[in-house]
């Protein structure tokens, strides 16, 4: 890789790929770097979709599997119980 960049992202979740679109936007030559396998890459992004949903397997929409211990887990963390 001998390009140069004027900024690197690492990972491609929203944040990051927020990040790398005002970045670029605003002029700079930006890398991102995803080192998730395909399946999972996105970050969390992959349990949003605009709402969450426990599911237990994938469908041709949903990811999976998404268990509805996983989701409470979840929603205790980000609400702080």
């Amino acid at each position: 890789m001998g390009s140069k960049y004027d900024v690197l992202v690492i990972g491609g979740g929203n944040a990051a790929l927020c990040a790398a679109i005002a970045a670029r936007r605003g002029g700079a030559s930006v890398l991102v770097l995803e080192g998730a396998p395909k399946f999972y890459r996105g970050g969390n992004t992959r349990h949003t979709r605009n709402m969450r949903c426990a599911h237990d397997a994938a469908t041709a929409i949903l990811t999976g599997p998404y268990t509805e211990e996983e989701f409470w887990k979840d929603l205790l963390l980000v609400t702080g119980g």
